[in-house]
């Protein structure tokens, strides 16, 4: 996203409204610096639409939830600086490109990264698949096909934003609806993006170490996990914990706190058109990296 921009709305979906502020580095964050102030502690986020936080007040985003929990704990341990480089479209390949150019600089001490299964998707796709364009917006392959004139209506008409953005969604599920669940399947069509997303994790991994960082890595289940069979639900977070293991980082697994969530609170954790999470569904995310970050010493 281009820095320094603020813009408001109302989901196409029509299920919230919405306000994004970004920083000069174009992350929904607060201003930081590269240079890490003494003594602060320092975890950097990445990830997608769900890190960034879409569906959801910044206060409200995970990554600011687990911000502000850990500063209010009680006792003496060092500010906590989060750095929120959440960006919509992106996925593990330009993920450790962000990491390796511009997420070192802020010299974290703990680098977060997280996964949804459609990072799979968008693996297959490629980096092809989000770029900026001539027009210097950042677009999906899918978006691009509006050409200049849907990019002008899209900007300065809400009508047309409705419009084009039903459009390109109706397209891009019209060519994935039908391959998408290979995903969940063991050795199914996505073999091959499986073993590049664990490259690049692996990467990333090692990023992380030469910075003298630890890594922890996120899984945030889609929104139709309850209705998917043990097998399908268990593949993804199974497989990425195996990955975890054996390059010695910390996994984090909400798949079961999102099912126990749901089976006992009324409050919806997913948008149930726009399929992103919902503020509850974000404090879920924050409850669980809390614990782990917590009981496992990753933060001081």
């Amino acid at each position: 996203l281009r820095p320094s921009i603020a813009f408001t709305g109302r989901s196409d979906t029509d299920e919230f409204d919405f306000r994004h502020v970004h920083n000069s580095f174009g992350f929904r964050d607060e201003e930081r610096a590269y240079r890490k102030p003494a003594g602060v502690f320092r975890i950097l986020g990445l990830g997608d639409d769900f890190t960034y936080g879409i569906g959801a007040r910044y206060e409200e985003s995970y990554l600011r939830r687990l911000e502000q929990a850990l500063n209010a704990r009680s006792g003496v341990h060092p500010p906590i600086e989060v750095i929120k480089a959440g960006i919509p479209g992106y996925f593990t390949q330009p993920e450790r490109m962000l990491l390796q150019v511009y997420g070192v600089r802020y010299r974290p001490d703990v680098v977060l990264v997280g996964f949804e299964v459609n990072d799979v998707i968008d693996t297959y796709l490629g980096l092809e698949a989000v770029r900026v364009d001539e027009s210097g917006y950042l677009k999906l392959r899918d978006a691009r096909e509006i050409g200049r004139v849907g990019t002008f209506l899209y900007i300065h008409s809400g009508l047309a934003r409705i419009v084009l953005s039903r459009y390109i969604k109706q397209r891009a599920a019209e060519k994935y609806r039908t391959v998408r669940d290979e995903a969940y399947r063991t050795k199914g069509l996505y073999e091959g993006e499986w073993r590049q997303i664990e490259k690049e994790l692996t990467a990333m991994a090692e990023i992380s170490r030469s910075i003298g960082a630890r890594m922890v890595l996120l899984y945030i289940p889609e929104h139709d996990v309850a209705e998917r069979s043990a097998a399908e639900r268990d593949y993804p977070p199974q497989r990425l914990s195996r990955w975890a293991e054996r390059n010695g980082v910390t996994f984090v697994n909400t798949t079961p706190a999102f099912l126990a969530t749901t089976a006992s609170s009324p409050a919806p954790l997913y948008y149930k058109r726009d399929t992103r999470c919902t503020p509850a569904g974000y404090a879920v995310v924050a409850g669980e990296l809390y614990k782990v970050l917590t009981g496992n010493r990753l933060v001081p």
